[in-house]
């Protein structure tokens, strides 16, 4: 499959790919070996292959940094395929030869246009001993471990001035050459553990606001390999063998993913011979296999593990071939069961083609496909999916139930900077949404059920207690993201402690319960006294409800009541955020090309089903 994989894509550049981009990502996907998926990265790097994926739309840009300690030749391709994979299309700047400490120290001259948004910098054992004058020193080497979480500490806080964005580094392995050249035990364990001190002070600089720090030795697991050979390292001055650099380009881009807010929101999982053994319709719900001894302890086992995501947030939904009672009652009834009812935000048990069903949930919770995992024991299910869905992410579950846990996690499709309160409870949201739902169904009309559903905002000014959360909106939403542009934390602290802008967050509350901080926004005030809503995001659970109408009605007074002339907004056109083009039209701002202005004569009326909460803070412009 490997080869046809890699044929096809040659025989889609030969034809313009332009015409066939869609199909691109289902290939990638289906790539396993090292050396095919760099050979697919050099075949659709290519300029002109740039610029025709890029005239597509389909596939968002994004700038990259590689540094390194050693030669990388083939991590440029293997990113290029991990993330065209994903919908992703990168432009990778890299340096010379071991420049990581020099490019960032003066200035990142390399990294500048355009600023990256994510630089990963991978170093081997090199970084310790170059500067170590007698390798057999142990006291020597001692030091210089101790020494280099400090030192990339400071290299840290260069790199936050130029070029910015997110740091990604590693921990360093200490190659078997280095390793077995001490021919005492002693000595031997001497330096390693100063080598588990260094690294475990190396991971503990993903404490830092835009750092992410990846533990090699779980990659070089997955990879199955570390090291490149002896003769490759000899002849290309290679460190890292391919398969390890592949491994390293693929959690390179899930970093990728979440800062472009693209990280995946939702768990599909097919129920019979996944979420348990059996067939629930033909062998009733007591010889079901769930727990005990195996195969039930794998299943058990998938159960827990979704059980877990859904604590960090991820959205767990049934998509299954089954009568719908038959399968809720399972779901419900059987007591060896992990997850019951109330982990599910949506359940679909009925004999529908999946990407259908697919399509469903997606639209019940307000989501996009592309932000949904699918998980089914069944290849025929998983190949219809790709085929059909090809934006949907499948996970390749092994014939045996024993490795579908470990196949789900290694994924890691949801991996996102930091957890918030918010993410910790979404699941609880999402159902409560549903009680939404019914109430819309029985309401007489849309006003009587925006005012039964009681929505109250308030305004809460940044501070340490939102920081995260505020900062997490603007860098996953999609959907209601006006101008695209994504804060890192460092960015915005350093803005307010500056002065340069303003950033709020929207909390909201209804009849069913606490929303959570559900909308972020960023003020600036231009030289001419106007105010700039600089970007405003706003999460797809609270859309039409009037939130975002009253919001920005809020703003305009606050900047009419201190005197400000004008407001501006602006609506930069996103791959997902186009159904929002006229929302400043709609509130009484003139412009046209996204570019607007209120000019605060004439205000509407706030919705009146939306109450604001009192004592909250104010809007303002710095």
């Amino acid at each position: 499959m490997t080869g046809d994989a890699l044929t096809a894509l040659r025989a889609l550049k030969r034809a313009g790919i332009a015409d066939s981009a869609d199909r691109v990502p289902g290939l990638l996907r289906s790539l396993d070996d090292a050396l095919d998926r760099e050979a697919a990265g050099m075949l659709l790097g290519g300029k002109a292959v740039r610029a025709a994926l890029a005239s597509t739309g389909r596939y968002a840009p994004v700038a990259l940094g590689l540094l390194a300690s050693s030669t990388v030749d083939a991590l440029p391709h293997l990113l290029t395929a991990a993330l065209l994979e994903e919908g992703v299309q990168p432009e990778t700047a890299t340096t010379g030869f071991n420049q990581w400490r020099f490019e960032i120290l003066s200035g990142a001259p390399n990294l500048k246009e355009p600023a990256p948004a994510v630089t990963a910098c991978l170093l081997d054992d090199t970084a310790v001993f170059e500067k170590v004058a007698d390798p057999l020193d142990a006291a020597e080497v001692e030091a210089r471990c101790a020494a280099l979480p400090a030192e990339l500490d400071a290299w840290l806080t260069a790199f936050e001035g130029a070029p910015g964005g997110v740091a990604v580094l590693n921990t360093l392995p200490l190659s078997a050459l280095r390793r077995d050249r001490y021919v005492d035990y002693a000595t031997k364990a001497r330096v390693e553990a100063a080598w588990h001190r260094m690294n475990a002070g190396i991971l503990d600089l993903a404490g830092r606001p835009n750092v992410v720090v990846l533990a090699t030795d779980s990659l070089a697991a997955r990879a199955g390999s570390l090291a490149a050979t002896d003769r490759m390292r000899h002849i290309a001055g290679h460190a890292w063998s391919e398969e390890f650099l592949d491994a390293y380009a693929r959690e390179v881009a899930r970093v990728v993913l979440a800062r472009l807010g693209r990280a995946r929101k939702c768990l599909v999982l097919d129920l019979d011979h996944t979420l348990w053994g059996g067939v629930v319709g033909d062998d009733g719900i007591p010889a079901l296999k769930i727990g005990g001894s195996f195969p039930g302890s794998a299943h058990a086992e998938l159960q827990a593990l979704a059980k877990d995501l859904s604590r960090q947030g991820v959205l767990l939904t049934v998509c299954s071939k089954n009568d719908d009672s038959v399968a809720r009652e399972a779901v419900a009834t059987h007591p060896d069961m992990v997850l019951g009812p109330d982990h599910f935000s949506a359940f679909r048990a009925n004999w529908d083609p999946k990407p259908g069903n697919i399509a469903s949930l997606a639209a019940e919770l307000n989501i996009g496909t592309d932000s949904m995992v699918f998980v089914d024991d069944n290849p025929a299910e998983r190949g219809l999916m790709e085929a059909q869905r090809p934006e949907v992410a499948v996970v390749a579950l092994p014939d045996d139930p024993a490795g579908y846990a470990s196949a789900v996690a290694r994924a890691g499709l949801f991996n996102q900077f930091a957890l918030t309160d918010e993410d910790r409870v979404r699941g609880s949201l999402y159902r409560a949404r549903a009680q939404r739902d019914e109430l819309r169904q029985t309401a007489v009309s849309v006003e009587d059920y925006l005012r039964e559903l009681a929505t109250e905002i308030t305004v809460e000014e940044y501070g340490t207690l939102n920081g995260g959360r505020i900062t997490q909106l603007f860098g996953k939403t999609n959907q209601f993201n006006l101008t695209g542009i994504r804060y890192g934390a460092d960015e915005v602290a350093r803005r307010v402690e500056t002065g340069r802008a303003a950033f709020f967050g929207v909390r909201a509350t209804d009849a069913f319960g606490d929303n959570g901080l559900v909308g972020a926004l960023a003020l600036v005030r231009e030289t001419d006294g106007d105010w700039t809503v600089e970007n405003f995001v706003l999460s797809c659970r609270v859309f039409s409800r009037s939130i975002e109408q009253t919001v920005v009605g809020l703003v305009l007074r606050a900047a009419r009541d201190a005197g400000a002339p004008g407001v501006r907004g602006k609506h930069v056109p996103t791959a997902k955020n186009g159904r929002f083009a006229d929302f400043y039209p709609a509130l009484g701002f003139t412009g046209q090309d996204g570019d607007f202005r209120h000019d605060l004569t004439q205000l509407a009326e706030l919705p009146d089903w939306v109450a604001v909460g009192t004592g909250e803070g104010k809007f303002h412009a710095p």
